[in-house]
């Protein structure tokens, strides 16, 4: 009878741990470092954009493109800084700004996310300007824009290279919107003190409600919002509370999709961040004592913020914030080989 030889091998294996997150921080350009920061936004992982709070003209701007921040700067109007952006992932969007005096000039520019913009006029453009203040500014669709305004009410849409007039849709229901957000060209909210304006297929109701500031959707049935109360959901057919910090306010929230965001929360000078996923919400560390602001969350994986640190010599000094997750891999022991002689 020939050997038989079995060999019993216990392969090299590798255990995966949960991702382990880091925190980057990555500067701003020197024209930046010490000024106040308006807003900042993400198109995606490569290409996001902030506004600087200066009165100047041009307008300096922040880009975010090969891996660092650069100032650029807006022509035409652009006289103060610009107020609010809304983009859609492929880079296409559209932002609002202000001009000094009592009353903000409105007028928008637009990119299709190679850098450059292109600006539009309204019909209001030329003075004596259209009176009001732009509060919030959503992209439902390419050439489908809203913006909107407040004291008193109402909304500039532009279509297809088209300005129209929407007066209040609902006069003296709604108080103080703070927000607008639309899901796509026939499906939007407005957010206030009192409650929301939904808008479906051409029409706008009020639905009374808790007091939302800032609105994010997702999709149709998944919406989120800031307030007094947490951070507030929308499951399509009614808002509900989602998270709450005994003693905090959310601030301002970011979501790449349903099952994944972000969440800044404040009681005074005190901070905290909390992310949601595999759905539960659950507190991140920041990188400094004071939690960075603006969360842009661009994927489950990658988030951005924007913050400043004290430096001696120089005061507070801004920086962008880059929170990332890495798979922790780790080799197991090489594991055994047995043979056997029969």
């Amino acid at each position: 009878m020939g050997t038989r030889i079995i060999v019993i091998v216990f392969l090299l294996g590798a255990s995966v741990n949960p991702a382990h997150a880091a925190w980057e921080k990555v500067p701003l350009p020197e024209g930046a470092q010490q000024k106040g920061i308006a807003f900042m936004e993400f198109a995606n992982a490569n290409l996001g954009y902030a506004s600087i709070q200066e009165r100047i003209w041009p307008q300096n701007f922040l880009i975010y493109r090969d891996g660092r921040w650069r100032l650029t700067r807006l022509g035409g109007m652009f006289q103060g800084y610009a107020g609010d952006i809304s983009l859609l992932p492929n880079g296409y969007g559209w932002l609002c700004g202000g001009h000094g005096g009592l009353y903000r000039l409105f007028y928008t520019a637009r990119t299709w996310g190679n850098g450059g913009w292109d600006e539009v006029e309204n019909p209001y453009s030329k003075p004596p300007g259209y009176e009001g203040t732009p509060v919030g500014m959503s992209v439902a669709a390419a050439e489908d824009v809203w913006c909107l305004f407040r004291d008193p009410v109402r909304f500039l849409k532009y279509k297809k290279g088209v300005w129209e007039e929407i007066p209040d849709p609902f006069p003296r229901e709604l108080q103080k919107p703070s927000g607008v957000c639309f899901v796509n060209e026939n499906e939007g909210w407005v957010c206030g003190s009192n409650g929301q304006g939904h808008y479906v297929n051409g029409r706008w109701e009020f639905v009374p409600g808790p007091a939302i500031y800032r609105l994010e959707f997702t999709a149709p049935d998944d919406g989120w919002g800031t307030g007094p109360g947490g951070v507030y959901h929308y499951d399509g057919s009614s808002w509900r509370v989602a998270f709450t910090v005994p003693g905090y306010s959310a601030h301002a929230i970011s979501f790449c999709d349903r099952n994944n965001g972000w969440a800044r929360f404040t009681t005074g000078e005190k901070g905290k961040l909390f992310k949601l996923g595999f759905g539960k919400w659950h507190e991140v560390l920041p990188p400094k004592e004071t939690p960075p602001d603006f969360p842009c969350s661009v994927s489950p994986s990658e988030a951005w913020f924007v913050g400043s640190e004290y430096e001696p010599g120089k005061g507070y000094v801004n920086y962008s914030y880059h929170w990332h997750t890495e798979p922790n891999v780790k080799p197991t022991s090489l594991g055994k080989i047995k043979t056997l002689f029969k």
